[in-house]
């Protein structure tokens, strides 16, 4: 399996410090190049597969040909042009049978914006590759059919089992071009280190990831995890 590229991109015009030398220099560097700490970005940042979920969660709502398989809906209310449905909940398999569920607070969508759907409180799991689970949290989404754009706010935190984590304050996922990208600030928490940049940019679904303006990264050898610091007696 292609294992994702990995930039890390200074602020337009930032000067060349001695710091950012020396980090260059240093162990991180070849930290981030080596393969094994490349890899951890396809447990770390599985957005790719949440939000394809929440795309089929929103179409088999709103789909007027029928109800897809494995799709619950609470109480629905009308106001206005608007339809809202409560508690609408997915449950499926994604391929390779790796089980998939996902939940909203409510749904709803406006009869004279028929391409636009809005989700409120999403959560959701979905299996990995490596039967763990990632787990999803955003405080809205918006999706648009015709451009088939999908925009998270709020809150947008994903994590799995095996520790990995992102924190998001946006996410914009393009279905049809396969990215995913944040123009706000992003942390992403792995084994042994974290990474925190202004910007967040994920192509070619998930292979190719790219960290923008101010990049803070630490990293943590393994002798430094496996021998911790003496506490001090103050």
């Amino acid at each position: 399996m292609d294992q994702p590229t990995l930039e890390m991109r200074p602020p337009l015009g930032a000067p060349n410090t001695s710091s950012a030398k020396r980090l260059q220099r240093g162990g991180y560097a070849a930290a981030v190049k080596h393969s094994a700490r490349v890899r951890f970005f396809k447990k770390a940042i599985p957005i790719g597969a949440a939000t394809a979920v929440i795309l089929v969660l929103i179409i088999g709502i709103f789909d007027p040909f029928g109800r897809l398989r494995g799709l619950s809906l609470g109480p629905v209310s009308l106001s206005g042009t608007k339809i809202t449905m409560a508690a609408p909940k997915l449950r499926g398999y994604r391929a390779g049978s790796r089980p998939y569920e996902m939940t909203a607070a409510s749904a709803s969508q406006d009869a004279r914006k028929p391409n636009i759907v809005e989700l409120n409180d999403i959560t959701g799991k979905v299996t990995l590759e490596n039967n763990g689970q990632a787990h999803i949290e955003a405080t809205t989404g918006v999706y648009d059919s015709q451009t088939e754009l999908l925009e998270l706010a709020g809150r947008v935190n994903v994590r799995t089992d095996t520790g990995y984590s992102a924190h998001l304050t946006t996410a914009s996922v393009d279905f049809k071009g396969g990215k995913v990208s944040s123009a706000e600030p992003v942390r992403v928490d792995i084994d042994g280190g974290s990474i925190k940049a202004d910007k967040l940019d994920i192509d070619d679904n998930g292979k190719h990831i790219v960290f923008q303006g101010r990049v803070r990264a630490i990293m943590e050898s393994d002798k430094a995890r496996s021998n911790p610091p003496a506490p001090t007696n103050d």
